[in-house]
């Protein structure tokens, strides 16, 4: 659905985020509001313990799998606020729009992944409409806002998702070390999507696994850019234990019945051993490695940061610890004061039987690369 279509009061179409069994759909006002969605005939609402809220202009609900892709379609439903009195509140007249949806499903996947957009929405979201309507699923990993350090930041998230998706198929959002900075990065959760607060996590859509890993920030905590103000080696060591706790349970993850795919998104390449000052946590990121080639087993790695398109093959020199497949850094912007400077190249994926096709197209639709990954038995 176009921009135009839509109610003055929302930014732009809503996002469907997969998180873990749930779908988390995010909706940016452009006016204060309060909003539910409905699925079928039930009501799923934003609110705070009971209050409908309405002075974040970011509004999310969290709606379960199984019922949004039987269902094929939402309404979001929305009253304008006028005044938020402590008694007799007045807002405008009720609002509804729908949307129809449509979950990943059948044997070819289509995938769009984007990453390092820094804040540049417009020639992204031309290059991840490659696929148009044939699309399944959005990736966005990481760097999509510049930096956290206001909510407006939080919005070319949502635009670039509204363009290439108009709210119709499930989006996957990984944290970047850009979107660690700032007043606002620690209300990260308000703003995207999380699993009980934390920005890693599983999900499963159709016959395709996944997990969402973070890195956090690409130097040491004690950095002077950080000033004392982050504590990533102790959120690693979180992350590790999540992490064994999935291959505990692998039975209802990436081994339950029906998954034929098994993908991981992070924004950093953990698996290559980075330059001073950014060749940190060796011992942590060895040991994901280690658990991902001997217990995961994934396909396919899906990571951004470098600004490049290109393929990192198993025993490269990208290579440091081990990787258990190829590894696609899929995202390159180049940024300029002149716009006419500026462009994008993204990612298209198919995944298949018979292995993984990749394209690198830009946002004028030219293809810039393309090559096949096989199937690993």
């Amino acid at each position: 659905m176009s921009k135009s279509n839509l109610p003055e009061a929302m930014l732009c179409a809503p996002t469907v985020f997969a998180v873990g069994d749930v779908y988390k759909i995010f909706m940016p006002f452009t006016r204060e509001a309060i909003t539910w969605i409905l699925v079928g005939d039930r009501r799923f609402c934003d609110h705070s313990n009971g209050i409908l809220r309405s002075t974040n202009p970011i509004h999310q609900v969290e709606i379960p799998m199984e019922l949004l892709d039987a269902a094929g379609e939402y309404t979001v439903v929305y009253r304008a606020m006028v005044e938020r009195k402590p008694y007799f509140p007045v807002s405008e007249d009720e609002v509804r729009i729908t949307f129809a949806f449509r979950p990943v499903r059948g044997d070819r996947i289509n995938i769009y992944h984007i990453s390092d957009t820094h804040n540049m929405p417009e020639l992204p979201g031309k290059a991840g409409s490659r696929f148009g309507d044939d699309l399944d699923l959005l990736v966005l990993n990481g760097d999509i806002p510049n930096h956290s350090g206001s909510v407006e930041n939080f919005y070319t998230t949502f635009e670039i998702a509204s363009e290439v998706t108009g709210g119709h198929v499930p989006v996957v959002f990984a944290r970047g070390n850009h979107d660690t900075r700032g007043l606002c990065a620690e209300k990260f959760a308000e703003y995207t999507p999380t699993h009980q607060g934390h920005t890693y996590y599983t999900f499963r859509l159709g016959k395709l696994w996944g997990m969402v890993l973070d890195c956090g920030e690409d130097k040491d905590d004690s950095h002077e850019a950080y000033a004392h103000t982050v504590c990533f080696h102790d959120f690693r060591l979180e992350e590790t234990d999540f992490i064994r706790r999935v291959i505990r349970n692998k039975a209802a993850e990436y081994e339950a019945e029906g998954v034929e795919h098994r993908m991981v998104i992070c924004h950093i390449p953990f698996t290559y051993i980075h330059y001073e000052p950014f060749n940190i946590e060796q011992d942590i990121f060895c040991e994901w490695t280690r658990l991902m080639r001997e217990e995961v087993k994934p396909e396919l790695f899906l990571f951004g940061h470098y600004h490049r398109n290109e393929i990192w093959r198993v025993g490269s020199e990208y290579d440091s610890y081990g990787q258990p497949c190829d590894a696609v850094i899929g995202g390159k912007p180049v940024m300029s004061e002149i716009p006419e400077e500026r462009a994008y190249t993204g990612t298209a994926l198919t995944l298949s039987d018979e292995g993984i096709h990749v394209v690198f197209n830009d946002h004028q639709g030219n293809v810039v690369g393309e090559e096949e990954i096989a199937r690993r038995v």
